[in-house]
């Protein structure tokens, strides 16, 4: 596949596709009606929130036309995608004006979200109906992994198996086969369950702050629940669905259900359609959230529902517990589940051999579609097939033979069908037994062909001393033989790591005990620059959140082995602190290890410190590996995984890359020429005038100082470079220094109570 692409359709999914095409490292054509229309959709891309592109740099790989007047250009693209307005007639003229340009190669997709297939290509020539299917991504593009894949009869199945391959390793999405039906998958299961939620809020009289109280986290679904879901997604999309639903399946046993309820076509004619309008099931005023009365349509500020099987459920942490809960309580929230959960569960069974052949290809759609924990299938196993089948028989709704021959079988999923989801080489490892050390927070893993695993588990994978210790012994098992190759670090939590235990820094400040935080910086330090310096490499393959600490286990690695959706940075200064496990210490020789004439001690270095003390004492935030890539916290070599399935099979493959290519530890840095106390002074001075004018506060101040003397190596004569050791010291004596102050365990306690920076 050639490495040029167009995007036919310049709205909001065209333009979010464009992006996410030119993240993968495409360079884009991007057309419209209008050569305008595509260049403003471009510059508007440009600034969404949350961001489209990876980087801004990216944008420039996408250039805009028109219909008209561009379409030539898409005569070298290898994959032509329309997005345009979901009309058949506007869909078809569009492809007569394609097929005169369109490679004899090129693959041509159309992202709808509901036309049939059929339909679409019933005017297209025999040989582009081989290279035709559809590719249905959701909203936003970049971060939604589910991409729909609809064959047609006459698609060439070898060019779909091609590009299901691209889809999920380039473009790291989650690729299910759906059948030519409609709403395909997702939108099918998922809007029918929003709208028997929707009927069942009417008919049992609940409120909409009650359903999205029930229908969230407790149930194993988005924070957004029912109403805030359907207020993002847009009242008017939603509607458009659940009609398409509604004429076309006159044999759909809960056709009804997708009729759209006088509320919510009252709303639609007010134009309150959700957040885009500012207003739909709910409504913002001031710092207030106000909810819609579904009997008035008027709005008031709601009174937080209190269940108590919803607060038991949420303090249970496996899905299929906390659901069994809600279940089987005998509240107005388990009598709402059981009238939503039981018939959604049911409805799902009924589509199989119609919307798709497998229950994965279902469950995989409503995880990466809907972001639910478990899909239906899953989750039904999950509680029991006999439990479900007894409460469904109770609430007398019909269960489906699908289900009752399941059950007989063992379940949804069997030994020979697979167990449900796509297990990481590190979940396979602990599946089959292959654990050889492990604590309380930490597993050491043979993930095969002489690789290691460290996989460490803490609530909100906090590092503390149990991850620490568990690094050490996987470590001390790498190289105590020769048969291991090297060390892969990584978790399958939500998110990587979101820095130190502050419990634990905030109990040794507490109770003064300053050597036990000192102990605790420096094993960090020591763990940290040994597994750099190991005999074998080691490689941290990170992903969502990486912050604090867990930026700094990353940054100690040979290499880092990043998923494409990382959010990175040194983000101790929230809580009234500098990097105190070597944090410091990496991002300042990443920044100086590549400049001109490194070792030349005339060279001005200040503003390369400059840049990373503004890192770190901002406390800047990367929002993708790309901008960790431009910000120093990645090199050159480290590698970036799209889907993060692939990420730590990727990390094992780049570990015995390594030790292929013989593997040597890297030295010190000899570079770290730095400036002392006169490039102390002025970044001191910088920050002296920042408090003058209010934009920081005197403990960001003392911060600040404390960061510039470790940034520009102490004592040093400016002449000499410093060792790494030395700027290890200086950092832990910083870290130690600033626990000390009463500001920082405001800080802290504030951090651990909210959630959110103080800055005081």
């Amino acid at each position: 596949m050639s490495q040029k692409v167009a995007v036919l359709g310049a709205g909001v999914m065209g333009s979010g596709i464009a992006a996410h095409l030119a993240n993968a490292g495409y360079t884009v054509e991007l057309l419209d009606l209008k050569a305008e229309w595509s260049a403003g959709a471009l510059d508007k891309t440009k600034k969404s929130k949350p961001a489209s592109f990876m980087s801004d740099r990216f944008a420039r790989q996408v250039r805009t036309g028109s219909f008209d007047e561009n379409m030539d250009r898409i005569a070298s693209c290898s994959w032509v995608v329309e997005a345009v307005t979901e009309e058949l007639s506007i869909k078809q003229t569009l492809f007569e004006k394609v097929v005169p340009h369109l490679s004899p190669t090129a693959v041509l997709t159309s992202n709808t979200s509901g036309i049939p297939l059929q339909k679409l290509t019933e005017k297209l020539p025999a040989d582009v109906k081989k290279r035709f299917f559809i590719t249905h991504f959701f909203n936003p593009a970049r971060y939604m992994k589910l991409l729909e894949v609809v064959p047609g009869p006459d698609t060439d199945p070898a060019a779909v198996a091609k590009f299901v391959t691209l889809a999920e390793t380039r473009l790291g999405k989650g690729v299910v086969m759906a059948k030519d039906t409609v709403n395909f998958i997702a939108n099918r299961i998922g809007v029918h369950g929003m709208m028997l939620t929707l009927h069942k809020t009417l008919e049992l009289g609940y409120t909409v702050a009650e359903v999205d109280a029930i229908t969230g986290p407790a149930m194993g679904r988005p924070s957004s629940a029912t109403y805030n879901t359907a207020d993002l997604v847009g009242l008017d999309t939603l509607a458009h669905v659940a009609q398409n639903c509604l004429d076309n399946l006159p044999n759909d046993e809960d056709r009804a259900l997708f009729q759209v309820p006088a509320i919510v076509k009252t709303l639609i004619a007010e134009k309150r359609i959700g957040r885009k309008a500012g207003a739909g099931f709910y409504k913002k005023e001031g710092a207030d959230i106000l909810a819609l009365d579904l009997a008035t349509g008027a709005y008031a500020k709601a009174p937080k529902p209190d269940f108590e099987s919803v607060k038991k459920a949420k303090r249970e942490e496996d899905v299929a517990k906390k659901i069994g809960i809600l279940l089987t309580a005998e509240d107005r929230a388990g009598a709402f589940v059981r009238a939503v959960l039981l018939r959604s569960l049911a409805y799902a069974a009924n589509r199989l051999g119609e919307i798709a052949d497998d229950v994965r290809s279902v469950d995989d759609a409503m995880r990466w579609g809907f972001n639910w924990d478990l899909g239906p299938f899953e989750l039904w196993q999950a509680i029991g097939m006999g439990k479900v089948i007894e409460l469904m028989q109770t609430e007398g709704i019909p269960v489906p033979q699908v289900a009752l021959s399941a059950a007989k079988a063992g379940g949804f999923y069997t030994a020979a069908t697979g167990e449900p989801g796509r297990p990481s080489p590190l979940q396979r490892a602990k599946a089959s037994g292959k654990i050889l050390e492990k604590n309380l927070s930490t597993k050491v893993l043979d993930l095969g062909d002489g690789v290691l695993g460290l996989d460490f588990s803490t609530k909100m994978n906090a590092l503390d001393d149990t991850v620490v210790k568990g690094l050490q012994k996987a470590l001390d098992l790498m190289e105590s033989s020769d048969s291991w190759k090297g060390l892969v670090v990584s978790n399958d939590a939500s998110n990587f790591s979101v820095g130190a235990n502050l419990m634990l820094i905030m109990m040794g400040i507490m109770q003064k005990n300053w050597a036990s935080v000192e102990t605790m910086s420096k094993e960090f330090q020591d763990t940290f620059t040994r597994m750099r310096k190991s005999s074998k490499p080691v490689v941290v393959a990170p992903y969502n959140m990486a912050l604090g600490g867990g930026a700094e286990i990353c940054l100690g690695a040979d290499k880092i082995r990043a998923h494409a959706e990382l959010y990175m940075g040194l983000v101790e200064v929230g809580v009234g602190l500098i990097p105190g496990a070597g944090g410091t210490l990496e991002l300042l020789k990443r920044r100086l290890e590549n400049i001109p004439l490194r070792n030349d001690i005339t060279f001005d270095r200040m503003p390369f410190i400059q840049d990373t003390f503004m890192s770190i004492g901002m406390a800047k935030v990367c929002t993708s590996a790309f901008e960790a890539r431009d910000a120093g916290y990645l090199r050159a070599t480290d590698g970036i995984t799209f889907n993060r399935e692939n990420l730590v099979a990727d990390a094992k493959a780049d570990v015995i890359a390594l030790a292929s290519t013989g593997y040597a530890p890297p030295r010190d840095a000899d570079y770290l020429i730095l400036p002392g106390r006169n490039g102390a002074a002025v970044i001191e001075a910088g920050l002296y005038a920042m408090q003058l004018g209010g934009a920081i506060s005197a403990h960001d101040r003392l911060i600040g100082g404390k960061l510039a003397r470790v940034l520009t190596g102490g004592d040093t004569d400016g002449r000499t470079a410093v060792t790494e050791q030395q700027v290890l010291d200086l950092e832990r004596e910083a870290f130690l220094s600033l626990a000390g102050e009463p500001k920082t365990l405001e800080r802290i306690q504030h951090m651990l109570n909210s959630g959110k920076p103080l800055r005081n």
